[in-house]
């Protein structure tokens, strides 16, 4: 019924846990059922996450972007690569608010 459905969208924030990342400005996504599994894709950060389940696959995107948050702005430069160093100034820049909730 759904196979090879596509929709972009647009996320004005991540959550996982009780931790809430909101965003500068909303970050282009895309949501495409193919085989079986929804499958979630933030380009912007490199993120990608699939589940049978919807519901679940949204989750492990909110997780995958507070794992790359919480690890890459709290490590120094010179344990980075220059490619994650870039990507760590590029969350820094774009998420504007942090709440535990």
């Amino acid at each position: 019924m759904f196979n090879n459905m596509q929709t972009s969208f647009k996320t004005p924030s991540f959550s996982f846990n009780n931790t809430s990342f909101t965003l500068k400005k909303p970050a282009p996504c895309s949501l495409k059922y193919h085989n079986d599994l929804w499958i979630y894709e933030c380009l912007r950060y490199g993120l990608y996450a699939f589940s049978e389940d919807k519901q679940e696959a949204l989750q492990q995107l909110g997780e995958e972007f507070a794992f790359l948050y919480d690890g890459l702005t709290h490590e120094p430069d010179e344990k980075q690569t220059p490619d994650a160093i870039e990507l760590r100034d590029l969350l820094k820049s774009d998420v504007v608010k942090v709440k535990r909730i």
